[in-house]
């Protein structure tokens, strides 16, 4: 008695599986049966019935009953390679699949099983010429294009790669494993494109912008600082590279340090956003109102959606007691982001302070019913924020890149 297992089948794989079904039965059902056609048809139903209610093992045992009688037919060897790729055990379905392909070599689906399967078991470079057939065979079948981007990716041929992943994406632009497979690729060529520049000037200041991007990313702060510094001894007035250094200061709070390299950012750029509203948000930290606001206004001028400088710019008129200027702020950043819930608590403290009971309560009320979303969601309240009081420290912000002079708004 055979062991059951039972499958969900992709719906891509079941079609597949079904039209070969079909078209055998076709085949069977052509001339009156003998004893032999009899036996065939009786094993090949029951691997049928196998299928359909997800019983694999008992499906391979009537489809190799099937071959003891009619070694050469191909469609069998196929669906006995179908049920074994359903199975996982994809070794095994290769070798019937090229069985399959020996006595038939346009049979459906067969090249494009081998090839994914020849994929799953580490051998990319079995895999392109099957995939490539399928291909042929049908141009818009996604599965194909995307495998054999993926054997190209893992044999290193990163523009070959590409080409196929961008095929994937114009059959289905919101499939998550053709995105998650075009982010592989682009950062394989972004690190190849790494590798050349290494190798063509190891002590360039591109190669020390680079480490220090990494590094920033990996929160090794010093290193990070290191790398900026020698990147700015070798390019001083290179755009983005002071902004770097002063971002990696910003995060961790070293507010002086911070300050000058935006600073010298400034003299090279001085419409650097991101440098002129955390050069106002460092001010902020250091309750220097006087210095912030004209900074912060300045990247609103620059920037009039980002909600970072408009919050900041809130908290600075609140603290110098202007509050209806603080209440335009607070009311920018909820048009910006309806989700964020410490600005309507904020607006109610002013409201409170400014004797207006009605719409303090009311604020008051949204900041409830958003903090149980949020925290429900866990989820960020807005991107470069933190859920800090009036006295607290307010740090956390999205990477923005290094080079960038701009606002920054997936087998």
């Amino acid at each position: 008695m055979h062991a059951t297992k039972r499958l969900s089948m992709p719906c891509h794989w079941t079609l597949t599986l079904a039209l070969l079904l079909i078209s055998q039965g076709f085949a069977l059902s052509m001339a009156a049966p003998s004893d032999l056609e009899s036996q065939v048809r009786a094993h090949f139903q029951a691997a049928r019935e196998a299928e359909k209610a997800g019983d694999l093992e008992k499906a391979v045992s009537e489809y190799k009953a099937v071959l003891k009688l009619q070694p050469d037919e191909p469609v069998i060897y196929n669906n006995l390679g179908l049920v074994y790729h359903l199975q996982a055990k994809y070794r095994a379905a290769i070798e019937v699949f090229r069985q399959a392909l020996k006595r038939d070599p346009g049979l459906l689906g067969a090249n494009l099983f081998l090839g994914i399967d020849s994929y799953r078991t580490n051998q990319p470079e079995k895999g392109l010429e099957p995939l490539e057939k399928a291909i042929a065979a049908n141009p818009k079948d996604l599965q194909a294009h995307l495998y054999l981007g993926r054997c190209y990716l893992d044999l290193g041929r990163y523009d070959e790669s590409l080409h196929e992943i961008q095929e994937a994406l114009k059959l289905a632009p919101k499939d998550v494993d053709v995105l998650y497979t075009l982010g592989q690729v682009h950062g394989k060529l972004m690190g190849a494109a790494y590798l050349k520049m290494a190798e063509a000037d190891p002590d360039s200041y591109r190669v020390y912008q680079v480490l220090a991007e990494s590094y920033q990313a990996q929160k090794n702060t010093e290193k990070a600082i290191e790398a900026y510094k020698k990147a700015i001894a070798r390019r001083p007035n290179l755009p983005g590279l002071h902004y770097g250094l002063g971002d990696v200061y910003w995060r961790a709070g070293r507010a002086d340090e911070g300050l000058k390299e935006f600073q010298e950012e400034l003299k090279i750029n001085p419409e650097n956003t991101m440098a002129i509203w955390k050069m106002g948000n460092l001010y902020m930290l250091r309750s220097k109102w006087d210095e912030a606001i004209p900074h912060l206004e300045k990247a609103i001028q620059y920037a009039p959606n980002l909600a970072q400088a408009h919050r900041d710019l809130g908290k600075a008129y609140f603290q110098k007691n202007e509050l209806e200027k603080a209440i335009k702020e607070y009311r920018k950043v909820a048009e910006l982001d309806p989700e964020e819930d410490t600005v309507h608590y904020r607006l109610s403290q002013i409201y409170r302070k400014l004797g207006q009971r009605e719409e303090a309560e009311a604020e008051l009320r949204i900041f409830e019913t958003l903090a149980k979303k949020v925290k429900a969601a866990q989820n960020p309240l807005l991107p470069g924020l933190s859920n800090s009081t009036e006295g607290e420290q307010e740090l956390t912000a999205p990477p923005i890149s290094p080079s960038s002079d701009t606002v920054q708004s997936v087998h």
